[in-house]
């Protein structure tokens, strides 16, 4: 992997420090960075998943990323169609975690309006106090499975702090309030909070002016007609559209991962 910005033709690509580049001004500052993937087209998935679009170099962004984040947010539908899991990085990843300052893996934060999760799956059931997975409503999450939830977390099977429940409230569209579940989070110490999709998430999250940096990794494929973007939900108005400045672009293998940060 090379970098193109900034770019430092006297380093040789086998020594570039992918940590240190996403780290740059995010590690003290912390935010809410997305990663997401797009092919040359546009489209964010094929057959319904992201993992399709990735490459070798993508999946080491990943892994750097969820490397310097406190917590990953992920939404309901995503984190069941991607099949998600309590992060447990390997001990050399445990290790550049702990060089940045950081846990030794990062909570898994779940998204979910109507509380429609499956609490059997690993995400739930395989869940620790080092390894935890949190699930972020609005005020119109159904009662019945916010006990479910709450049961779950006091319950026999799971050590406590393994897996709890965040109110966050409701927009006025009943949607969860992102402003207030990022300001939760951050007072709960997750200041570097990682949103790895899905696009509504995305949508709703950067709407509401939460999101600080997009990671891109476009891959070099055509998907055709059909895929999904990256960002979904209602239609912005003309005075939302965000602009972004580009401050960090490598390349591998034909993909660009493209760092940029949010004008405000």
């Amino acid at each position: 992997m090379r970098s193109l910005i900034p770019a430092d033709p006297s380093l040789p690509p086998a020594e570039f420090d992918l940590h240190g580049h996403y780290a740059h001004d995010w590690i003290e500052q912390g935010g809410v960075r997305a990663n997401f993937v797009a092919s040359i087209d546009g489209a964010a998935t094929t057959a319904g998943l992201s993992r399709g679009l990735q490459t070798p170099g993508d999946n080491r962004v990943f892994a750097a990323l969820r490397d310097l984040a406190d917590v990953v947010l992920v939404g309901a539908a995503t984190a069941q169609a991607e099949s998600y899991s309590p992060a447990r990085p390997s001990t050399e990843r445990a290790a550049t975690r702990q060089r940045y300052g950081l846990r030794p893996a990062p909570a898994i934060a779940v998204v979910s309006a109507s509380l429609s999760v499956d609490l059997s799956t690993p995400l739930f059931r395989g869940a620790d106090p080092e390894h935890p997975t949190l699930v972020v409503t609005g005020s119109s999450g159904p009662i019945s499975r916010r006990t479910d939830i709450v049961d779950l977390a006091s319950g026999p099977d799971l050590a406590p702090g393994s897996v709890a429940l965040i109110d966050a409230g409701s927009t006025p569209n009943g949607d969860v309030d992102l402003v207030a579940a990022v300001a939760q989070l951050t007072e709960l110490g997750y200041r570097r909070i990682l949103c790895e999709g899905g696009p509504r998430l995305l949508g709703s999250a950067t709407a509401r002016g939460v999101v600080d940096e997009l990671c891109l990794t476009v891959s070099p494929m055509l998907v055709g007609p059909g895929g999904s973007r990256i960002v979904a939900g209602p239609d912005w108005s003309a005075d939302l559209l965000p602009q972004l400045r580009l401050v960090g672009l490598l390349e591998e293998d034909d993909a660009l991962f493209c760092r940029y940060r949010i004008q405000r």
